[in-house]
């Protein structure tokens, strides 16, 4: 493995870690003295204009820089993130269409009440994305400018590492077409819910430990799984799947699962246990088991939003479409790819069944890169001067 790609990913991931987790234990520190309230614009329009400007400008930084790095593997390396930097950017505008526009009032009160410790389960849980969006809005004075350039930074590197994902197993035209899925769904994926800043960086942290499971990095991934349980605690699914692909190599696989599994439970107790969390149920997600009423039973005790049949269709629109393809080329499929689908999909909808809503396709979201993937026939091999570049550069 070369150095250099160790190096980026961990430069990458300890950013990302003070970028967030640090805002976070300045706002709490400072709770002692005050209570943490949406920030009033600048009285002046030249340090508003001065401000975004600096934000987009660093942004755009970071995106120059991946492009850079990842010139060697990519010929087309700039025009892909130009390409997904416009769809992270039109599936910001589609979010704020169907969802900010209708629910800003809601969103205000659970990021105010969020920084404050006051929210409900499971969102004070999952405080990460808060973390950017407050350091955000310390530079704007701009709530709604730092929500909606977080999700679209954040919808970038979704999009990118979904991409990444499928490049090592096809041919740079044909992981671009993985993507068609990813975008297509994503309207659908968020009809339901009000808009809360988990997703974009819980599905991008999700994406980044597949990659970094198949690539076999433990390090890379526990720290993925960390920062992914204080966005979303349902990335901790991937940790078994570690085992599942290595477990023939004995005891030294083992120790490595149970490492990802330590990262992750001191990830969930470290965002609840200040909080006064205790073992239970409930709060899981403030409701408790909610089986019956996914299926269509207990309805007159369920919160379930949506007709039934609506409700057991996503699952089908997120993961079912995918399954007869995945039939068809099952044994042409590499077999990480093949037993990480088998160990986080059913588990992944196991948990939405027992915990959320099968509505809630906004879950299924990390899935698609993956099952777009192995439904996607490589268009010839790759050269080995190819697989060893991609090897080298990585993520």
């Amino acid at each position: 493995m070369h150095p250099c790609r160790n190096v980026v990913t961990a430069a990458s991931l300890g950013l990302l870690a003070v970028l967030t987790i640090g805002p976070l234990l300045l706002e709490s520190w400072l709770l002692q003295f005050r209570r943490a309230v949406i920030l009033a614009p600048y009285s002046s329009t030249t340090a508003t204009v001065s401000s975004i400007a600096l934000v987009l400008l660093l942004m755009g930084f970071a995106l120059a820089v991946r492009a850079r790095l990842d010139r060697p593997s990519e010929p087309n390396a700039t025009a892909n993130i130009i390409l997904f930097a416009a769809l992270a950017g039109l599936m910001t505008l589609l979010h704020w269409l169907e969802v900010d526009s209708r629910h800003s009032e809601w969103e205000r009160d659970l990021y105010e009440r969020l920084l404050n410790h006051e929210y409900d389960a499971p969102h004070n849980y999952r405080p990460l994305p808060y973390g950017f969006a407050r350091l955000l809005e310390w530079i704007t004075h701009q709530w709604m400018f730092s929500c909606l350039s977080y999700r679209w930074f954040f919808t970038f590197w979704f999009v990118w590492a979904s991409y990444r994902l499928a490049r090592r197993y096809l041919n740079p035209t044909r992981a671009l077409g993985t993507l068609l899925p990813l975008v297509l769904l994503y309207p659908i994926s968020i009809l339901h819910y009000q808009g809360q800043l988990t997703d974009p960086i819980s599905h991008t942290l999700f994406v980044l430990a597949f990659i970094y499971l198949l690539e076999d990095r433990p390090l890379a991934l526990a720290a993925a799984l960390a920062l992914g349980v204080l966005a979303k605690e349902t990335v901790v699914l991937v940790a078994p799947a570690y085992l599942a692909c290595y477990w023939r190599r004995g005891w030294r696989s083992w120790v490595i699962a149970a490492g990802l599994g330590g990262a992750c439970v001191a990830s969930f107790l470290a965002a609840r246990l200040p909080l006064g969390w205790r073992p239970g149920g409930d709060n899981l997600n403030g409701v408790g088991l909610v089986i019956a009423p996914n299926l269509g039973f207990a309805r007159s005790n369920a919160l379930l939003i949506v007709p039934v049949w609506e409700n057991l269709l996503h699952p089908v629109l997120f993961v079912g479409v995918f399954l007869p393809f995945l039939v068809r080329r099952w044994r042409h499929i590499p077999s990480h790819l093949r037993t990480l689908f088998l160990v986080v999909t059913p588990l992944l909808l196991l948990s939405n069944l027992c915990f959320g809503w099968l509505y809630e396709s906004r879950n299924y979201m990390p899935l698609v890169p993956l099952l777009a993937t192995m439904a996607m026939p490589p268009a010839g091999r790759a050269t080995q001067a190819e697989v060893e570049e991609l090897q080298r550069v990585g993520t």
